[in-house]
């Protein structure tokens, strides 16, 4: 049911930005053809890493394949400047730990994907070349499985996940009309766990990596 609240939500968002995107005036300025100059609607595709700072502590491996999925929106200020807003899906694919507990083979692993939604102040430092910071709001799912003996004894989502997090973004790329390809990454500062009485001195926070492609609509290129 989440997930098919989530599709409409997004169809309704991608009717609106595309009729807003057909309508709004133009604010061209010469010189500044990859700039935005007008409400702008995107999708952007990305693949990265994402390093789990204090996990090696607890996991086998503390660097993650990632991934994002974002619509965007872009709102001009001047010919220079714009407001650029970002709604999507990041996610981590799977990482864990494998041991022995009363001499027994456990495998332990987890994946979390999240739900996004980013701010950002974008600025052209030339005709093509931009850099945009700003805040992120995450709000996380988990899924761990639990092995042992291969056997399968957890399956789900765990209690201990954090419900927030809250990331410092940082993106700087080219645009040239239509497409724009960059670096997008950021670093979570309220901690990968909940601090709960059994993982109070779990503190592992992500720092991402994802390299990635827009496509933007009603763009021109000279």
């Amino acid at each position: 049911m989440q997930n098919k609240i989530t599709a409409v939500i997004f169809a309704l968002l991608l009717a609106v930005c595309s009729f807003a995107n057909d309508n709004a005036p133009s604010t061209s300025a010469p010189g500044w053809d990859n700039a935005f100059r007008k409400f702008s609607m995107g999708i952007m595709a990305g693949l990265g890493v994402s390093h789990l700072r204090g996990a090696d502590k607890y996991y086998d491996d503390d660097d993650v394949t990632g991934f994002t999925m974002m619509f965007e929106m872009a709102y001009p200020l001047n010919e220079t400047w714009a407001l650029r807003s970002e709604i999507g899906f990041d996610g981590m694919f799977e990482f864990g730990a494998e041991y022995e507990y009363q001499h027994r083979k456990v495998r332990d692993s987890v994946s979390a994907s999240d739900f996004e939604i980013a701010v950002l102040l974008n600025g052209f430092l030339s005709n093509t070349f931009f850099m945009g910071f700003g805040p992120s709001v995450r709000f996380p799912w988990f899924d761990e499985v639990v092995e042992v003996e291969d056997e399968k004894v957890f399956s789900g989502d765990p209690d201990y996940g954090s419900d927030v997090w809250l990331d410092a973004v940082l993106v700087t790329g080219f645009k040239y009309g239509f497409f724009e390809i960059g670096l997008r990454s950021s670093y979570e500062f309220l901690g990968f766990y909940k601090e709960t009485k059994k993982y109070r001195d779990v503190n592992i926070h992500e720092l991402r990596f994802r390299l990635y492609l827009v496509f933007w609509f009603g763009q021109k290129h000279k």
